[in-house]
């Protein structure tokens, strides 16, 4: 599998270091969000929506965290993927946390030249879901399907309730 330092495809890293972090922190010109490069484990499966029916596939796809940001991240997998799919994915944040039902949009597949794909994913809600098949739909599927800012909420209000018991 390819590995983050190797991503010289038009869609990787051309960044600059910002300092020190518990992840190696990266900017770059002309992008939204600063990003944070990690190497993590992600699970997904791919939904699709034809004729207003949502389609899930059955078997969960593996690949890995490049880097991540607020608004998205870039992963490598083997599975070949269409571009403007969707991916409900499970997170595993170098084991600092888990998010699980994160859906994603995929902007961006490419080959990487090693065997693999190159995926850019932008997070996004269940709403975008919900616009193209309806709430049943989306309330229906195995998982429930979230935004990564709000899962990212749920895992900051935990430990912050944690951190206000130990206190206590």
């Amino acid at each position: 599998m390819l590995h983050p330092k190797h991503t010289d495809s038009k869609i990787g890293p051309e960044s600059a270091n910002l300092g020190e972090t518990p992840f190696p922190v990266k900017t770059s010109h002309g992008r939204k969000y600063v990003r944070i490069e990690l190497s993590s484990p992600v699970k997904f499966r791919l939904v699709t929506c034809s004729e207003g029916k949502l389609r899930i596939t059955q078997e969960e796809s593996s690949g890995e965290i490049l880097n991540l940001s607020e608004g998205g991240m870039l992963l490598v997998t083997a599975l070949p993927v269409q571009e403007e799919g969707f991916a409900l994915m499970t997170l595993n944040l170098n084991r600092l946390a888990v998010l699980d039902g994160v859906l994603g949009k995929i902007k961006r597949a490419e080959a990487s030249g090693e065997g693999d794909f190159l995926v850019g994913v932008e997070f996004t809600s269940r709403a975008e879901l919900e616009k193209l098949s309806s709430v049943e739909q989306v309330e229906g599927l195995p998982v429930k399907v979230e935004s990564f800012d709000r899962k990212m909420r749920e895992v900051i209000s935990g430990f912050l309730r944690t951190a206000e018991l130990v206190a206590t």
